[in-house]
């Protein structure tokens, strides 16, 4: 075939003048790679912020006060609470207010700053939680006000140096009174490398407390967490939740607002996406300056071989042949580069997420398009000096030395 003879003439030109296609190919080497590891980066992260996102329940929301000029009445109860989980049922997987209380807590001479999420009893029902040692909040410490905590694994271990300390009692600070809270389990957090780097060091170990010992029975709460059920639309039920808190406070479903996990991150994803498509766009500028380079070196290779194109011409070799031949060298010098930069960006983005300990996604489409992008590259800056060596004069190419 026509087409594959001109592919060996081309990598034969390629072999015969090493190093010049490989400085030649250095543009499209270092945009391709660039582009893919840019891409997969992306791609990445977007992949660990679902992770994140699946953890911490993509059927969660967040119900908060939207009033500036707010009366005491606008804030949630716990008969509030009640009369949401009768309306809605089984709607409602999940509802507890969304507190936290932070305290200094002091244990021989280690001492730590613990922040207590409140929390009812059902919350392992929406949210994995690994128990290393004793249990999770029950629905008596609920029901009893009980004085209990329940502490990661890492707080244990840099208060009490040791992991297993169910029975321990730590003394925290809550609403200004010293409270004993007896350590009734133990649990893991599964963080996610990438996410634990972001974050830094922790300023604040975590735990769980029943939410009804932190507060009095009369504490008026700004928000609640609340798990919509995972067979309802998380939208659509949270407006029909506005609305009943609405009608219950007297206000306009517009002074309170819903606002979902899926909300936050669908706008983290748009952040990284955009992020992506503009450091792409400016790593793909080494592509246009890389095209440049396969025009001005194939300008060259049609000026060092015009003795050999006047012969294929007087030899019967049409003016679409020989454009045909240089295209096909322009493409393959491309293309080389684009698959060795596409190698160059998957190894260099595997090595980064190995040291990181990022899960790297590398979409095979990616590497599809970068190679035959790489390929168009070279067919449209090799178009023109293709087309000045089949254009030539046979009489002139044969005079040429």
């Amino acid at each position: 075939m026509i087409w594959l003879e001109n592919v060996k003439i081309a990598i034969q030109s390629i072999i015969s003048n090493k190093m010049r296609s490989l400085l030649t190919m250095l543009g499209i080497i270092i945009g391709i790679s660039s582009v893919i590891a840019i891409v997969a980066i992306g791609d990445s992260m977007k992949g660990v912020m679902d992770d994140i996102y699946k953890d911490i329940g993509k059927n969660r929301a967040y119900i908060y006060t939207n009033i500036e000029d707010y009366r005491s009445t606008d804030f949630f109860k716990r008969d509030d609470m009640d009369l949401l989980k009768e309306r809605f049922g089984d709607k409602i997987a999940y509802l507890c207010p969304s507190e936290s209380i932070r305290s200094d807590v002091t244990y021989n001479k280690n001492i730590i700053k613990l922040s207590m999420e409140c929390v009812d009893y059902n919350l392992s029902d929406v949210q994995q939680i690994k128990m290393l040692y004793g249990r999770m909040i029950n629905k008596s410490d609920v029901d009893r006000k009980s004085k209990v905590v329940v502490l990661e694994q890492s707080a244990a271990m840099r208060l009490f140096n040791k992991e297993n300390v169910t029975g321990q009692t730590i003394r925290v600070e809550i609403e200004n009174n010293l409270e004993d809270l007896l350590v009734v389990g133990v649990y893991k957090n599964e963080e996610s490398p990438v996410l634990s780097m972001l974050q830094g060091q922790k300023t604040y170990e975590d735990s769980y407390i029943p939410y009804t010992m932190a507060f009095p029975d009369s504490y008026s709460f700004y928000g609640l967490d609340v798990f919509i059920g995972e067979k309802y639309p998380v939208s659509l039920t949270g407006n029909e939740i506005l609305s009943y808190i609405a009608g219950l406070k007297n206000r306009l479903p517009e002074n309170y607002r819903f606002y979902t996990v899926e909300e936050d991150q669908q706008t983290v994803d748009g952040i990284l996406g955009g992020m992506s498509i503009a450091v792409a766009a400016i790593a793909a500028i080494s592509l246009l300056v890389g095209g440049i380079g396969i025009m001005n070196i194939m300008l060259v290779s049609v000026t060092e071989r015009t003795r050999e194109i006047g012969i294929k011409k007087a030899l019967g070799a049409r003016t679409k042949d020989v454009l045909f031949q240089f295209l096909i060298e322009s493409a393959t010098l491309s293309a080389l580069g684009g698959i060795v930069g596409t190698l160059l960006g998957i190894g260099l983005v595997m090595l980064g997420g190995k040291i990181i300990s990022l899960p790297i996604v590398v979409n095979p489409v990616s590497i599809v398009v970068a190679v035959a992008f790489s390929m168009i590259i070279g067919v449209f800056f090799g178009y023109y000096p293709a087309r000045k060596a089949a254009k030539s004069d046979p009489i002139d190419a044969l005079r040429y030395e």
